[in-house]
C-alpha cells in the first residue's frame, strides 16, 4: 500500500538544493578546462556524457571564474551561418552585417580575442548544410577559426558527441584530455548530498541508483527537494526520502508502493 506524506511548508531548507557542487565529474571536467586555458592558442577538447551528470554546471562555473565565452546551441542551429547568428545574438544583442560565413568567422575570431569558447549541446552541430551532403561542417569551421584566431575551443554535449568528433581527424588529433563520462558516480552523489541530512550510507546508495536513471543528478536534486518539502519544519529523514522517491515514480521495479 502506498504511503504518501502531505507536502508541508518549509521556510528554511537544510540545503540550497541545486547549487553548484564540486562533484568528481565537475573536478574531472575542470582539469581539462584548466589545461586548455593554460595552453592559450588554439587548444581543443570535448566534454561528452549523459544528460544530468553536471556538465553544464561545471562549464558555467568555469565561465564565471574566467573570461571564457559560453554558447548553448539548439537543434537546427548547426550550420556556420546559424551558429554565427546565435553567437552574436548572445553577446552583442544582434548580429553585425556579414555577407559570407568567411566574414562571420573573421568577426568571431576578433571578438574572441584569444579567449576560450565553450559550445554546449554541441551534438546539435552535427547537421547538414544546404548543398553539402556531409554533416558537421561547423565543427571544421570553428576549428579553423580557433587556429587562425588563436582562441581555445571546448565542445560539450551528450554521449554521441565523442563519436561525432571521431569522424573529424583534424579535430581528433588536436584534442587535449577529452572527458567522456558514462554515468553518475557514487562520489558525485556524495558531493551533492554534502551539507544535507541525507549523508548516510543508505541514502547515498538509494540516490546513486536514482542518479543512474535518465536525468542523472537532476533526479537526485528533485528527490531532495520533494523530501525536504515533505519534512516541512522537521529534519528530513529516510522516510521522507523514500516517500519522495515513490511519489516521483523513481523507485526500482519490484519496490512496493
Amino acid at each position: 500500500m502506498t504511503h504518501h506524506l502531505k507536502l508541508a511548508n518549509s521556510d528554511a531548507p537544510s540545503r540550497q538544493i541545486g547549487d553548484y557542487a564540486q562533484t568528481e565529474t565537475a573536478i574531472n571536467i575542470r582539469r581539462s578546462l584548466d589545461l586548455v586555458e593554460s595552453i592559450k592558442g588554439g587548444a581543443l577538447t570535448i566534454v561528452s556524457g549523459a544528460p544530468g551528470i553536471g556538465k553544464t554546471a561545471a562549464l558555467k562555473a568555469f565561465k564565471a571564474e574566467t573570461d571564457a565565452i559560453y554558447v548553448q546551441v539548439a537543434k537546427g542551429e548547426g550550420t556556420p551561418r546559424n551558429f554565427a547568428y546565435v553567437f552574436f545574438l548572445a553577446f552583442m544583442g544582434g548580429r553585425p552585417a556579414f555577407t559570407s560565413i568567411s566574414e562571420a568567422r573573421s568577426l568571431i575570431e576578433c571578438y574572441m580575442d584569444k579567449r576560450t569558447l565553450i559550445v554546449d549541446e554541441a551534438q546539435y552541430l552535427d547537421q547538414r548544410t544546404r548543398g553539402n551532403p556531409q554533416k558537421g561542417e561547423v565543427f571544421e569551421w570553428l576549428r579553423a577559426a580557433s587556429e587562425h584566431g588563436g582562441f581555445n575551443l571546448v565542445f560539450a554535449g551528450d554521449r554521441s558527441l565523442a563519436d561525432i568528433i571521431g569522424r573529424f581527424p583534424q579535430l581528433q588529433s588536436r584534442m587535449v584530455r577529452p572527458v567522456v563520462i558514462d554515468s553518475v558516480s557514487i562520489a558525485d552523489v556524495t558531493a551533492i548530498l554534502e551539507g544535507t541530512p541525507f549523508t548516510g550510507r543508505e541514502a547515498v546508495y538509494a540516490l546513486h541508483a536514482i542518479g543512474r536513471l535518465p536525468g542523472g543528478l537532476r533526479n537526485v536534486e528533485n528527490v531532495l527537494r520533494m523530501a525536504t518539502a515533505f519534512a516541512g519544519a522537521d529534519v528530513p529523514n529516510t522516510a521522507h526520502l523514500k516517500a519522495a522517491i515513490l511519489d516521483m515514480n523513481l523507485a526500482p521495479r519490484g519496490v512496493r508502493k
